[in-house]
């Protein structure tokens, strides 16, 4: 990069820290917040710049990285007494990496617009490994030409960038992502409560989860083409393929639930699956 593009990084915890880290390294200027001096010093000893507020640091920057904890602290980030919109210069970019609420980041994008200031949601999934490596997967929600902006920066710490739509939907978009992953942990969680109970070693349950598809059968809604019911006038075939598959889910869920009956265990997402199992499979309930 002949002439580094000067970026701050507010938050620089377990993953603003290697994000950091990771624009260091691909030459970016960078000038860093934080309230952790140690945090701060190490990336001082990287090469960064320190900053006593948020607005020292996005001080002539062309592009904001937020990594702070949750909404009030982004808000008061951007629009507080020392907030980066009281700074920025007309078509920098700020991109939110902290999950926040729609509501959150739309009023914030409001804010910016008014000067001059593109901000963006810009979450990104990967945990620490994937912001230490530079391969976390950044979802993108703004105009076209202010994600075409921050690509460049965003790709050094990301193995990819994904624009998602308009401002909000990056979120939305990591948001679906991280509420099917906890899902799955809780059907797995009663799964092992359901073998646990039965007397069967967790061992031979993980074994079998991970030789029999279970995750690539999680995605086959995506196959099914839903989450839309199925039209009135779908093919009779495929009509009749998902009233076999949910029948036969329906009957797997009601012997897994007499099963839990039987050892006197709970199984709450099982029930709530089972409720609801004819929607999965585009059927009326």
């Amino acid at each position: 990069m002949s002439e580094p593009t000067s970026v701050a990084v507010i938050g620089v915890g377990r993953m603003g820290g290697p994000i950091a880290g990771n624009l260091i390294n691909a030459g970016y200027d960078v000038r860093v917040f934080d309230v952790s001096a140690e945090a701060v010093a190490e990336l001082v000893a990287l090469g960064a710049v320190a900053a006593t507020t948020p607005a020292e640091a996005a001080h002539g920057a062309a592009v904001v990285c937020v990594v702070v904890f949750d909404d009030d602290q982004t808000r008061e980030v951007l629009t507080g007494s020392d907030g980066v919109l009281g700074v920025l210069a007309a078509g920098a970019v700020v991109a939110v990496h902290t999950t926040v609420s729609i509501e959150t980041i739309r009023d914030l994008a409001v804010a910016g617009e008014a000067v001059g200031v593109a901000v963006l949601d810009a979450g990104v999934s990967g945990g620490e490994e994937g912001a230490q490596a530079g391969t976390l997967l950044t979802m993108v929600g703004g105009a076209d030409d202010a994600v075409a902006r921050v690509t460049p920066v965003l790709m050094a710490f990301s193995k990819d960038v994904i624009h998602a739509g308009d401002v909000g939907a990056g979120m939305a978009l990591k948001l679906a992502r991280n509420a099917s992953g906890y899902m799955m942990m809780a059907a797995i969680h009663e799964a092992m409560v359901l073998a646990e109970s039965s007397g069967v070693d967790l061992a031979l349950l993980r074994r079998t989860i991970d030789e029999t598809g279970v995750f690539a059968q999680a995605l086959s809604p995506f196959m099914l083409g839903g989450p839309a019911p199925l039209p009135q006038d779908a093919p009779s075939g495929f009509r009749t393929m998902l009233n076999h598959v949910r029948d036969l889910g329906e009957k797997d869920l009601d012997q897994a639930l007499a099963l839990a009956r039987h050892t006197g265990v709970e199984l709450s997402v099982a029930e709530r699956t089972r409720e609801t199992f004819g929607r999965v499979m585009r059927l009326a309930d």
